[in-house]
């Protein structure tokens, strides 16, 4: 059986998108906003299941998934697979400028 693993900086990185999203009033509440991060969740819990993309600089992962959230926000996941344990080590969307240099 396949084993998720996150690292500190995902889990960082995600409630500090709950705090984002909310500050910045993409939503009005805050528990949407929760909402909307308890999916990319959901998903890097998905990805022993999703297509495999290799990523052209390893420093982030071997590998990555693509998340589509909604029409303008896609997500890459990074993460590195051996022996059934898949470690999740980034996520970048398609507003931030550098993810197409570990990805595409």
């Amino acid at each position: 059986m396949e084993e998720i693993i996150l690292t500190d900086n995902i889990d960082k990185k995600l409630k500090k998108l709950i705090e984002i999203l909310y500050n910045k009033n993409y939503f009005a509440i805050k528990e949407n906003a929760q909402k909307y991060v308890f999916k990319i969740y959901t998903f890097i819990y998905t990805i022993p299941n999703q297509p495999l993309h290799y990523c052209i600089n390893v420093k982030y992962g071997k590998y990555y998934a693509i998340f589509k959230i909604n029409n303008n926000t896609t997500y890459y996941i990074t993460y590195d697979f051996e022996n059934a344990f898949y470690l999740i080590k980034n996520i970048f969307n398609n507003h931030e400028k550098e993810y197409t240099i570990f990805i595409k």
